[in-house]
């Protein structure tokens, strides 16, 4: 089974469309942060998925008081060998699906999800320009979401992959990958025709959990070609700085273009008036 979760609005709003093997499933919004609230933490922590007919279907729950016990003392895996961060629940009237962070030593951590009573394993290993999360049940892999470290007009884009017999997990994968963007790649700032290219990788404990070829072996290799080619689109775009750039400009509402100037133009006037004032004060 694949699970497509594409970020179809990240101007003036966070939208996501989910696909079940190519066919539209659910509508995600999340939270958009404007310049104006960026240390709203409960909007942080409001996503909502609807079906087609536009009817929820899932709500968040973030438990404070559960959080606060779990995360209240520094480096509590430390002794205990386990502690929960950001524990947040999706709610719907079937089902209940917690996903959070959990930390068990300095070089191991990986994210949980908890359904129908039984925790699923998802490790994260950064790996050039793409991000894998590979998905045990116990000892044995049973899928892998990948997150591409291209991203073209602020739209990030997860892929996924569940092998047969694990299809009642989709929602805990969709519901985990909402979760990854809302906590660690919101895009509320980024403006139309942007593009993003960075490379990483990851050295820890989690690596063992890594099979390079997981995904190519049993699901093909359409996802790597798809990366290579915004690889080779955005580098193209970043050899022509000067089109590109207006490009951006051109691109932007007069809200954004005042902010670009707020943040490009002015520090520089203020230098040049501090230039001017030394200049006074030496002659």
């Amino acid at each position: 089974m694949r699970i497509d979760v594409l970020q179809t609005q990240a101007e003036g709003k966070n939208e996501f469309l989910i696909k079940y093997d190519n066919v539209n499933q659910y509508v995600a919004k999340l939270p958009f942060v404007t310049i104006n609230d960026p240390l709203n933490l409960e909007k942080l922590r409001q996503i909502a998925i609807y079906n087609l007919n536009g009817n929820q279907v899932y709500t968040t729950d973030y438990r404070y008081i559960e959080n606060l016990k779990e995360e209240i003392i520094p480096f509590k895996f430390l002794f205990t060998g386990q502690q929960k961060f950001n524990q947040l629940l999706f709610c719907s009237n079937e089902k209940t699906i917690k996903i959070y962070h959990e930390t068990n030593n300095i070089w191991e951590a990986k994210y949980v999800i908890e359904i129908y009573n039984k925790r699923f394993f998802c490790y994260s290993i950064e790996d050039g320009y793409i991000r894998h999360f590979p998905i045990y049940d116990g000892d044995i892999q049973i899928g892998e979401a990948l997150k591409s470290n291209v991203v073209v007009d602020g739209k990030d884009e997860y892929y996924c992959y569940l092998k047969p017999g694990y299809e009642g997990l989709s929602d805990g994968i969709v519901s985990l990958m909402l979760y990854l963007d809302r906590s660690e790649y919101s895009s509320s700032y980024v403006v139309k025709k942007s593009y993003d290219l960075y490379k990483k990788f990851s050295w820890s404990r989690n690596n063992k959990f890594y099979d390079k070829n997981w995904v190519k072996n049993n699901f093909g290799d359409e996802f790597y070609r798809k990366v290579d080619n915004d690889v080779a689109f955005v580098k193209g775009k970043f050899k022509h700085p000067i089109s590109t750039s207006n490009e951006l400009i051109k691109s932007s509402s007069s809200n954004q273009k005042k902010t670009m100037i707020l943040i490009f133009v002015v520090p520089w006037i203020i230098i040049l008036l501090a230039i001017v004032i030394i200049l006074i004060n030496i002659l």
